[in-house]
């Protein structure tokens, strides 16, 4: 996939209480039927019915569907080989176009991988390998192995652009296909800057942050949606002439705050399973993967792959992402007194 595109994105494994499987359906069918042929999904996605879901349509399908799959990251050739296999079957396709480890662990074999990655391409069941949601050190690391070109997929919105300005240069000097997710999240709504934008261009929070990526001439947004007239919106405003966004002119430094741990009085979690302190995070009994104990080992060794969000209410702050981050954060520093993170509206 070199050529620039939208992507569609499948991930709703944080609103598996209100996902309907028809509605779903018929979206990727009308996607399909507009054009929209690029997929990103994951083999855990509702432990792989969602590549299912795709599979049947892309065996009823004339059009070449091409997909960026995601999978569970172990050091173990055999299950990595068994997994790929079983994904290519409910996808029912020979070869997956981009194929890439969810998230990284601590102690990731990177001769392991790479010896993996080079077998599945030569045996012609991927095209293109990659990494999601690795840091930059992570890349760097595995591409010290790893010779042939990869793909990357990682967070990206005016939020975390700054955290992520050198990974972003990384990708334009080394000509990496980016698949970028997540691209209105924490949208920063009181930036003056950024509101004149929208006001001069008649556009929402999602699509000035859209037309913003499609000036990246190596970046693939990732879009979700379940209503058809958002979606052809964005193939429109995607395809319109491109806005000059100056990123430098946005206040970025207003976004980030030093956080006192003990103002932190409530924590929240896309997956709805939350921890209460040090101690059940250690014990992980919810099973979380990566646990916060090997992500406590992660940041040791390589640092946060992402910055933790916080919302401020009138006398202490909510952690709203990062929770493995944040307990990792505190297993490996038990010290530690404040947290720098991402201050949003």
């Amino acid at each position: 996939m070199t050529k620039k595109t939208i992507i569609f994105g499948t991930g709703h494994e944080t609103e598996r209480k209100i996902f309907n499987e028809k509605k779903f359906s018929k979206i990727i069918d009308f996607c399909i039927d507009k054009k929209i042929c690029n997929f990103d999904t994951s083999d855990n996605y509702f432990n792989g019915k969602i590549e299912k879901i795709l599979g049947s349509r892309i065996k009823k399908s004339s059009n070449k569907i091409k997909i960026v799959n995601k999978f569970r990251l172990i050091n173990d050739i055999d299950i990595l080989k068994k997994n790929l296999d079983k994904s290519l079957k409910n996808l029912n396709k020979d070869y997956i176009d981009v194929y890439m480890p969810h998230w990284p662990i601590f102690n990731f074999d990177k001769n392991l991988l790479s010896d993996f990655a080079n077998e599945s391409i030569e045996n012609g069941k991927i095209k293109k390998f990659g990494l999601s949601n690795f840091s930059l050190l992570m890349i760097k690391d595995f591409r010290k192995t790893f010779k042939k070109n990869i793909s990357l997929q990682f967070e990206l919105n005016f939020s975390n652009f700054f955290f992520n300005k050198d990974l972003l240069k990384y990708c334009y000097n080394n000509k990496i296909d980016t698949y970028c997710f997540s691209i209105a999240h924490n949208f920063p709504s009181k930036d003056k800057y950024l509101r004149n934008i929208k006001l001069e261009n008649k556009l929402n929070n999602y699509e000035v942050s859209l037309k913003w990526l499609s000036n990246y001439k190596f970046i693939n947004p990732i879009i979700r949606s379940s209503k058809k007239k958002n979606i052809l919106k964005n193939i429109k405003i995607y395809k319109e002439k491109k806005i000059k966004i100056d990123e430098k002119k946005i206040n970025s430094k207003k976004f980030y705050a030093n956080i006192n741990i003990n103002k932190i009085k409530k924590i929240q979690s896309g997956s709805g399973v939350i921890y209460k302190n040090v101690s059940e995070a250690i014990k992980n009994k919810h099973k979380l993967y990566p646990s916060p104990l090997d992500i406590s080992l992660e940041i040791k060794k390589y640092g946060l792959l992402k910055p933790f969000v916080f919302k401020k209410n009138k006398k202490f702050y909510s952690l709203i992402s990062g929770q493995a981050r944040y307990w990792g954060l505190l297993i490996g520093n038990k010290k530690i007194r404040q947290i720098k993170g991402l201050l949003v509206d």
